[in-house]
């Protein structure tokens, strides 16, 4: 691949590249349709039965095993069909993220100067390879975490005598959540990879500093992202930048907006 140089001795920066909001609302889609259709079937499964089963499990045990019964079915069935889908969900969603990551840099790069075609490199199907497993794990996660809290809210409320209303309006809030957390992880991994395949492509091109530059956004800004871009932190593209005793990357920690200007060396360089 080529190795790029600017006509300066100082370098020049690039434009920051933002995540596409078509792929993540793709892939958000995707894994709110999932939890939509996972929490119909558990709310059907879980009423179907606990009004006839809630009078008797103060006296007998026996109804007590009926709901973990159910419970244990309904977990096994929805792990299944999670885990069916993952591994084609993640792939499909990380080409996505990749493809504009490459359009995006690819236009920039044009607009300096530098026509260049990107070329599958083993460095690239690693990233795409790590960013993958990381979605294949947060999607598979995404039924366990549910049903677990699904089923405590089961149990106890069949153990203090609960009625139905109060356990429907649980149920609602456990679906709340599971969607938002669904959500946040489309627009968090969408953010992620997208940073990584960039990163990955522009040290292929030989680009090894950026210069951090915080989003201005979100409600609770970073003090120490919001001193970074104020300071024009410059880091190493095969390291990250040190804030807050760890290395980062701009977009790595959670709801973070922040962007980088990479910068293309000079002849002095």
């Amino acid at each position: 691949m080529t190795k790029l140089r600017c006509d300066s001795a100082k370098g020049r920066t690039l434009a920051p590249q933002r995540p596409n909001a078509g792929v993540e609302a793709a892939y958000r889609k995707a894994l709110t349709d999932l939890v939509e259709e996972m929490a119909a079937s558990v709310d059907y499964w879980v009423k179907a039965n606990y009004r006839k089963i809630v009078p008797q499990v103060a006296q007998d045990a026996s109804p007590a095993s009926v709901l973990q019964g159910i419970m244990n079915k309904l977990t096994a069935r929805w792990r299944t069909r999670f885990n069916e889908v993952a591994d084609e969900l993640a792939r499909r969603f990380v080409k996505q993220a990749q493809s504009h990551a490459d359009r995006q840099l690819s236009l920039d790069l044009q607009r300096n100067g530098f026509a260049i075609k990107f070329k599958p490199s083993q460095a690239m199907r690693e990233q795409a390879a790590l960013s993958a497993a990381e979605n294949v794990a947060l999607i598979k996660s995404i039924p366990e975490q549910y049903l677990k809290d699904v089923g405590q809210a089961v149990y106890s409320s069949a153990l203090r005598g609960g009625d139905l209303g109060t356990l429907t309006a649980d149920l609602k809030q456990r679906y709340g959540i599971t969607h938002r957390r669904a959500a946040f992880i489309a627009r968090d991994q969408n953010r992620k990879v997208g940073e990584a395949m960039t990163r990955t492509r522009q040290m292929g091109l030989g680009i090894t500093e950026a210069i951090w530059q915080h989003s201005h956004g979100g409600k609770h800004p970073r003090e120490s992202h919001v001193k970074a871009g104020r300071d024009k932190l410059r880091y190493r593209l095969d390291k990250g930048a040190y804030i807050d005793g760890q290395w980062i990357f701009p977009g790595s920690e959670p709801n973070c907006r922040c962007v980088s200007k990479p910068i293309i060396p000079g002849f002095d360089d």
